[in-house]
């Protein structure tokens, strides 16, 4: 007689021969799910492409604006005053200013150097453009859409005036602020800079005792 051997099976065998792999209703559950989060993810990638299509100039000219504001406060915070007899006393009006700045923009950065700042109307563009200018470029720097702009210098007691030295009264030879007034686009803007050195030059022997040969 032959006996037939039966294998007792252990409790839990079948759960897990169950859990081995996904059943097929459970694929396609998550195929459609990561194909629905593609999508929304798609849709958004879209929107965002499509804002920076339509803003990214406006972005760009923002951000080069800021670095041309810069520019200009960093040629004012080096102005520096000159000494008697020489040519780049600093002087201004509402339309610009000239004078002697450690910050120019060239490569001879941290030397004293003549500058100069200008508005100017731009007939062809209808702007008012911002002009600097030394002895090796000149060049428009920012531009507003708008025909109002001016400076305005202020002493130290923070009176404005159109015109520096103002023409009445002892004053030192830079002023303690400078107001760059633009309106744009209809919005005002105020940028302002100050020097950040002496106001007056360092005495020197013959500005004491008069002319040393």
């Amino acid at each position: 007689m032959v006996r037939h051997k039966f294998r007792r099976k252990l409790p839990g065998t079948a759960n897990r021969n169950a859990a081995r792999g996904f059943t097929l209703i459970e694929v396609l559950v998550v195929l459609i799910l990561v194909g629905m989060t593609s999508s929304i993810l798609f849709q958004a990638m879209q929107r965002a492409f499509g804002l920076q299509a339509r803003f990214g100039s406006e972005l760009f000219k923002a951000q080069q604006g800021q670095m041309a504001t810069d520019w200009y406060r960093q040629t004012v915070q080096g102005l520096l005053p000159d000494y008697p007899g020489g040519n780049s006393f600093f002087h201004g009006d509402a339309t610009g200013f000239a004078g002697l700045s450690s910050n120019p923009l060239d490569e001879d950065y941290g030397a004293p150097t003549p500058i100069a700042w200008k508005l100017q109307p731009n007939a062809d563009t209808d702007t008012t453009d911002l002009v600097y200018s030394d002895a090796q470029h000149t060049t428009t720097v920012l531009s507003w859409r708008s025909s109002k702009a001016r400076f305005v210098y202020l002493d130290n007691q923070l009176t404005p005036h159109d015109q520096w030295p103002p023409p009445l009264g002892l004053f030192v030879q830079l002023p303690a602020q400078i107001e760059l007034q633009v309106t744009d686009a209809g919005e005002p803007l105020i940028i302002l800079a100050h020097p950040m050195g002496p106001a007056e030059p360092r005495l020197r022997p013959q500005d004491v005792v008069g002319f040393i040969p």
